[in-house]
């Protein structure tokens, strides 16, 4: 797990040397172990990359790295599980390797079959960026589901991509100008979800490389080609809801066979490895696993308080399989430096709570441990969210019926819910989101409190958000990546191809890398995406809803397949009023230079400290929009017009 930059400046007029020296500090806490450079003045082009060494920590290892014909080079951040599998079918070939690392199999993979064709015979996480002296090109890749993040800025004819937004602000100019702004649109889109979903940034000429995205740089031009060297699969039919999605899968081994692999290869490191185990049976099903080839791996749980506990639970599963258990406890002071801490974990305005939780947990981990597994993915590929349920056990009546759910966890992008109104309620809110995800019934997002923060009160000026609507429309990051909501695998496609790269795997990756911890997910392997989507529709449901592959998979290794389905929750609406009251109201009720209305920022706070729950998720939300601008300091783009 690494961070890097890149630059590329086809008129080479840059001084290049130094270029990414800015960048340096906001990249170092994601690879802590060594740092390296290449600048080429005659290509115009200068890679710079930091390593937190996992697989041979030796320098020999370190990155950019290049390839044996002097063709390639890399800057690479992730981890190829299954690179041993793959160096024996390169040497095969007459390949040689002078490292045991994944980076250098994966150079090799590039310069036998080509970029795409490794990519797609790989099993792991990813992003990355080759340079190709023979094209004359750089090529930036990002893995199927989007574990690892890549950005990409094109300012002046020049463009520059990094694994943080914070890298590409510390740029010189020309980007160090155009970097500062605001993207409305992406500000409209975080306060109604929580994120900024991909492709957008909150920065203007920034974007998120989509999951699974190949794009091409021409180091003459500057020209930047858009694509994809893979795409989910989507339902085969919108009419038989018990089709699988596909996907070309040439695997026929059972799940479980698929299933223990992928969690063995993850085991994989030079580096201790550990677990983060909850009380959920996706994480329970990857402890089991694991234990199989690492009887001593440690379990780490978070203990919440109330119903957010799962520590008991936990802990029995640990003593269950032999595995060392750790508890921990955050004190109120963790939890207030933790939350003052999100924009420089966040890198973007981030409203996720349970941000705060991973990031305590993963801070607790890193004392002992350089690698941790978790259970991301299971909901997404085998409808484990309460809507998926609902719908597959309704057919279209049970769309419908979803779609009346009141607070369904991760509906659709994972913040959307039904609102107290009606369908003349959701049409209101067409302008902040998809017509054919709103149009079911009336949905509404869970922030919808903190995106009416950019409607004025009577009597406020009005904000440059509501002057922006009058415009333009606001663009929708569903366009082109959604299929219509037919059935429930569309649904399920949905949430894998939105919900989860904008959210789960983007709080994990940064909770995690903010303090040089590698998170893996097992449920995300290559085959097990494969495998999931192969099965019928019936195969993922019983009558106890969605999972149902998981939970036999469980019983299959003599492990107990309930227990209620929580989620990495926290007490928000109880920290709002306990340990961060303070905080909260130092971000809401002072004077900002920023389009939320302060008359509603005020009604907000009152109303949470007033003990209305259904607030504090607003409340929060404009908390972390706040607190994170505070922390880039003045923007040009954020007066009040």
């Amino acid at each position: 797990m690494c961070g890097f930059a890149g630059l590329v400046d086809p008129e080479r007029s840059m001084r290049l040397d130094h270029a990414l020296d800015g960048a340096a500090p906001v990249l170092r806490h994601r690879g802590p172990d060594g740092d390296g450079t290449l600048v080429d003045p005659a290509r115009g082009v200068a890679l710079r990359h930091h390593r937190l060494a996992i697989f041979d920590p030796r320098p020999d290892a370190a990155q950019p790295m290049t390839s044996a014909s002097g063709r390639y080079t890399i800057v690479f951040n992730g981890a190829i599980h299954d690179h041993p599998e793959r160096r024996r079918e390169l040497e095969s070939r007459g390949a040689s390797f002078r490292t045991t690392s994944d980076t250098e199999v994966l150079l090799a993979g590039v310069e036998h079959w080509g970029l795409e064709s490794t990519l797609d015979r790989v099993d792991g996480m990813f992003a990355l960026a080759v340079l190709d002296r023979t094209r004359n090109e750089i090529v930036l890749a990002r893995d199927r589901a989007g574990q690892k993040p890549l950005l990409l800025a094109s300012v002046a004819g020049r463009v520059a991509f990094a694994s943080d937004l914070r890298a590409l602000e510390r740029l010189p100019e020309p980007f160090a100008t155009r970097l500062r702004g605001i993207d409305e649109e992406a500000l409209h889109w975080y306060l109604t979800l929580g994120v900024v979903p991909w492709p957008m940034s909150i920065r203007p000429g920034v974007e998120q490389i989509a999951p699974g995205g190949l794009v091409r740089i021409s180091l003459d031009s500057g020209r930047v080609e858009r694509g994809r060297w893979w795409s989910p699969p989507l339902p085969e039919s919108g009419e038989d809801d018990d089709a699988p999605t596909g996907g070309g899968r040439d695997d026929d081994r059972p799940l479980l066979d698929v299933l223990r692999e992928s969690v063995h290869r993850r085991c994989r490191a030079d580096r201790p490895v550990g677990l983060f185990l909850s009380a959920g049976i996706d994480s329970r099903l990857i402890a089991g696993l694991a234990a199989e080839v690492s009887p001593a791996l440690p379990c780490f749980t978070l203990a919440g308080t109330g119903p957010f506990d799962e520590s008991v639970e936990a802990a029995a599963i640990a003593a269950r399989l032999g595995l060392p258990h750790r508890t921990v406890r955050p004190t109120d002071d963790e939890i207030i430096a933790t939350a003052t801490a999100i924009p420089e974990i966040a890198d973007e305005p981030f409203a996720d709570s349970s941000i705060v939780a991973t990031a305590i947990l993963a801070r607790a981990a890193r004392a002992d441990v350089v690698v941790a597994l978790g259970g991301d993915g299971g909901d997404e590929l085998f409808g484990g969210y309460r809507r998926h349920a609902v719908a597959h056990a309704g057919g279209r009546l049970g769309l419908f019926a979803a779609n009346l759910i009141d607070r369904v966890p991760h509906a659709v992008t994972g913040r959307l819910r039904v609102g107290r109104g009606s369908l003349a309620d959701a049409a209101r809110r067409r302008r902040l989101a998809d017509p054919r995800v709103l149009d079911h019934a009336g949905l509404r997002a869970t922030q919808g409190d903190a995106a009416d923060l950019l409607d004025p009160l009577p009597g406020d000026p009005d904000g440059f958000a509501a002057a922006a609507r009058g415009r333009r429309p606001v663009r929708s990051p569903w366009d082109g990546v959604s299929p219509p909501i037919r059935t429930v695998r569309d649904l399920m496609a949905l949430d894998f191809r939105r919900y989860l790269p904008d959210d789960p795997l983007a709080k994990v990756d940064r909770a995690t890398m903010a303090v040089g911890l590698e998170h893996r997910a097992p449920l995300l392997g290559r085959d097990v995406v494969a495998a999931a989507a192969a099965l019928r529709t019936r195969d993922l449901f019983d009558r106890r809803g969605g999972r149902a592959p998981i939970r036999a998979a469980l019983r299959s290794l003599g492990l107990p397949d309930g227990g209620a389905k929580r989620g990495f929750a926290v007490p928000i609406f109880d920290w709002l009023r306990g340990p961060l009251r303070d905080h909260a109201a130092a971000l809401l009720l002072d004077a900002a230079d920023d389009p939320l209305s302060p008359g509603r920022l005020e009604r907000l706070f009152d109303d949470v400290q007033a003990g209305r729950r259904d607030r504090a998720t607003a409340c929060w939300t404009a908390m972390c929009w706040r607190a994170w601008l505070r922390s880039r300091g003045p923007s040009p783009a954020c007066p009040r017009i």
